[in-house]
């Protein structure tokens, strides 16, 4: 099996790349893995399932010079990965390619019919010769010329885990519906065009801003939107122990400069709400996705979770205790097949009503010492 990977700019700085849905379905239950690259070159890599990335290629990257927004191809053989990237500027996979070169127009001499006309001298009719002719990039032509990229972002993948959903572009249009209202985001790079593109649609509601690395933020025009990729992958790595939605994203985009920084702070304020809880929050928050009555297995809830940030034991240790007083929210049909015989946010409302009833009955207890 072949699977493309898109490499973003927080891979290229830290060596990682993502567990895609590929790449988890066969590293499932690993924790190291051999990657082998075009050469022969073997890398140990290492698969940080709480984090969601496999650790360990920078050598790699480095030694084949790879950019932003580059494409690898991943061959899986059996218990190791092969690594190759694809070459630039030629077609990506499922795209036609042209194996044939293009041959040199050659002519040959021929002696001269002294004096007599072609015709006369028996000489067959000159045959016709295709000449295939291979244009110059358009790069080489108009070096000055900017162009239009054609790749979506590679910050895509990790909006796309935090609930929003590419339309369009560029300016990259993402939207994330919720129910009767939707948050919209509009992105450009560098180099995509004039800041003054995103105007409309900021008079449309949608949250505008540049997408640059954290290097480039203070070359942003003054009263720009700014968001960062690296910004964005740590809210992805800060789901797996939160209940991140898009409205947390949101609230980043009201102040208008999302990096770094401001994701830390929204950290600690989550750090300080939610604590060790947050894990299983956010499972509570998976499992309220899932319609009442339906049957599911645990595997398949372990890797539902994985796309989610979350790791298997936060499920297993979910389901056991979801299947218990006071919850009661699921049912063990068979080991590792639940039924869904609640609702969670009615179970939410029984608890709280459980817990407020025997809060009263604590203090008519105590009263009558």
């Amino acid at each position: 099996m072949t699977a493309r990977y898109v490499l973003t700019s927080a891979c290229i700085q830290t060596g990682t790349m993502a567990l895609t849905v590929s790449l988890r379905q066969h590293l499932l239950g690993k924790e190291r893995v051999r990657f082998v690259d075009e050469d022969g070159e073997v890398y140990e890599v290492e698969v940080d399932w709480k984090q969601g990335v496999v650790r360990g290629l920078l050598p790699y990257y480095q030694k084949r010079r790879l950019a932003v927004n580059e494409t690898i191809l991943l061959h899986f053989r059996g218990e190791e990965v092969e690594l190759k990237a694809t070459p630039r500027g030629l077609p990506r996979l499922g795209q036609a390619e042209s194996r044939e070169p293009a041959q040199p127009e050659r002519r040959e001499a021929r002696p001269a019919a002294s004096g007599k006309d072609p015709k006369e001298a028996g000489d067959p009719k000159p045959e016709k010769r295709r000449v295939r002719v291979t244009p110059y990039p358009k790069e080489v032509l108009f070096p000055n010329e900017p162009q239009r990229a054609l790749e979506p972002p590679g910050v895509t993948e990790d909006l796309r885990r935090l609930g929003f959903l590419l339309e369009g572009g560029p300016p990259w249009v993402y939207k994330a519906p919720l129910g009767r209202r939707q948050v919209l985001l509009v992105l450009l790079r560098p180099g995509e065009g004039e800041p003054g593109l995103l105007k409309s649609y900021r008079q449309q509601g949608a949250y505008v801003a540049i997408l640059a690395p954290e290097s480039q933020k203070e070359g942003v025009p003054e009263g720009v939107g700014y968001l960062s990729p690296e910004a964005v992958s740590r809210l992805v790595r800060l789901k797996a122990r939160f209940p991140l939605s898009p409205l947390d994203l949101e609230d980043l985009l009201r102040e208008g400069f999302v990096d770094l920084e401001a994701v830390e702070s929204l950290e600690d304020r989550l750090v300080a709400e939610l604590s060790e809880r947050g894990a299983f929050a956010a499972f509570l928050l998976m499992l309220a996705r899932k319609s009442l009555g339906e049957v599911f297995l645990l595997a398949d809830l372990e890797a539902e979770a994985l796309e989610e940030g979350l790791i298997p034991e936060v499920v297993r240790q979910g389901v056991e205790v979801l299947s218990q007083p006071p919850f009661l929210v699921l049912k063990r049909l068979s080991p590792g097949e639940f039924l869904l015989r609640q609702g969670v946010e009615e179970a939410l409302s029984d608890l709280e009503a459980f817990a407020r009833g025997l809060r009263d009955r604590l203090n008519r207890v105590r009263g009558s010492f």
